[in-house]
């Protein structure tokens, strides 16, 4: 089965750092008159948060001035936005704001907090994120939300000091706690994003939670849960909370997207597919929709509509290594090798760490002929991925052909050792005329 892409609301040249980079950073918050001591610590969470995060967007833009995800940030900012903005989005919910000291005398808050990166793991995340154009988008509508809770926090307490009526200050009271726990909701979710992006799917799903309870209209944690819920396996509850998205925002294309994930997971094509047409309604330049709905249309051998989504999921992200891969493997079934080639290509281009591309790539060689490139091909495959049998058995074949067979001999034992069937039936049909 095809793997399909879900919307996680989260979240490659940088250089090697032997070492992690920590900054450090301390905020006094001074209460209002309206603070609690619980108010008053996720006001300070916030600012050292955002000192943090915006000393780790400088160093970023500093230290990786000329690297290959920097531009791509830098070309698609649209008006009024910046490089760094978009950079303390996406750090955001791949780092990890830990609190270091903490005191409360009633009148002040005072926090102390630090943000360790590794500038490797960094690397990775961003150049995934940034794959996705979705992925950057929701992360960037977290922290406006964030930012907009903030200003709003502002503007009531410049109310609450004028305000006389008891009626009207009790009103906003109120408005002033819901904007807090808005406020602190996007930082549980961003606790959320960073452990499902360390695999950490308990931590996530309770983070994920906590948001919803101080933000019961926060649809794009309902939607991170569900996504939590299909690693799980427990798609009843990932249907709930997309459907609770879905009704929260009703033009939410990424719940549609995953509902069509969970349709596709359990073989109902027919539904999955309606679920993904509606999010390409809703987002017509939705690359993550366009390639599902490929992968259904291929599972179901129509390959003329494959082709047709998995080229304009090509269109709207031309950097999706996954895409260019399978269609590759259509143009392989119809024997179309030029365009095959083409395809596996951009790919590795895009991807030159995916052995599966090499592999498939040295067949394609091998179906023309071309057995100089496609031993070449398989070979990498084997490089990168030493467990690769496919490879090790496929080179075994070319040896054969042409008639090296000492190479042959030691790749179907390989393959063979690895598990590889046709490899092990080679080496018995064959026997002792090796």
């Amino acid at each position: 089965m095809k793997k399909m892409l879900l919307f996680i609301l989260l979240f490659s040249s940088i250089g090697i750092y032997a070492l992690p980079k920590t900054f450090t950073r301390e905020y006094t918050y001074h209460a209002s008159d309206y603070d609690s001591k619980v108010t008053a610590r996720v006001n300070a969470l916030e600012e050292v948060k955002r000192l943090l995060l915006e000393e780790v967007a400088v160093f970023m833009q500093s230290e990786f001035e000329d690297s290959k995800w920097e531009k791509r940030i830098g070309n698609e900012i649209e008006s009024g936005e910046s490089t760094e903005k978009r950079l303390i989005s996406i750090t955001a919910g791949i780092t990890q704001t830990e609190i270091i000291e903490e005191t409360w005398n009633g009148v002040e808050y005072w926090l102390k907090a630090k943000i360790t990166i590794d500038p490797d793991e960094v690397n990775k995340q961003l150049e995934k994120i940034l794959q996705d154009k979705e992925k950057t988008k929701e992360l960037e509508k977290v922290r406006q939300m964030a930012d907009d809770a903030r200003n709003e926090i502002e503007r009531l307490k410049q109310e609450l000091e004028s305000v006389k009526n008891e009626n009207e200050q009790i009103a906003l009271q109120n408005a002033y706690k819901k904007n807090v726990d808005q406020l602190d909701a996007t930082d549980w979710y961003d606790k959320g994003y960073n452990a499902y992006s360390n695999n950490e799917y308990d931590k996530a799903k309770s983070f994920f939670i906590r948001a919803i309870e101080l933000n019961p209209d926060f649809f794009g944690a309902y939607n991170n849960l569900g996504v939590v819920y299909i690693d799980q396996e427990n798609y009843s509850d990932a249907i709930k909370c997309y459907n609770k998205a879905i009704e929260l925002n009703p033009d939410f294309s990424e719940a549609y997207n995953n509902l069509g994930v969970i349709n596709y997971k359990q073989g109902n094509y027919t539904d999955a597919i309606k679920c993904f047409k509606k999010s390409i309604e809703i987002n017509p330049d939705d690359s993550n929709s366009y390639y599902n709905l490929g992968n259904v249309y291929d599972n179901q051998e129509n390959y003329p509509d494959a082709i047709r989504c998995y080229k304009k999921s090509i269109e709207i992200n031309p950097d999706r290594s996954d895409v260019h891969n399978n269609l590759g493997n259509i143009y392989y079934i119809q024997k179309n090798s030029t365009e095959a080639i083409r395809s596996y290509n951009r790919a590795i281009e895009l991807n030159p760490k995916n052995s599966a591309s090499y592999y498939i790539l040295g067949v394609a060689y091998s179906a023309q002929d071309n057995y100089s490139d496609a031993i070449t091909c398989l070979y990498k495959a084997t490089e990168i991925n030493p467990d690769n049998s496919d490879a090790y058995y496929c080179l075994g074949l070319i040896h054969n052909i042409q008639g090296n067979f000492s190479d042959a001999l030691k790749c179907f034992q390989k393959a063979a050792r690895l598990g590889s069937l046709e490899a092990q039936n080679e080496l018995q049909r064959k026997g002792k005329d090796w």
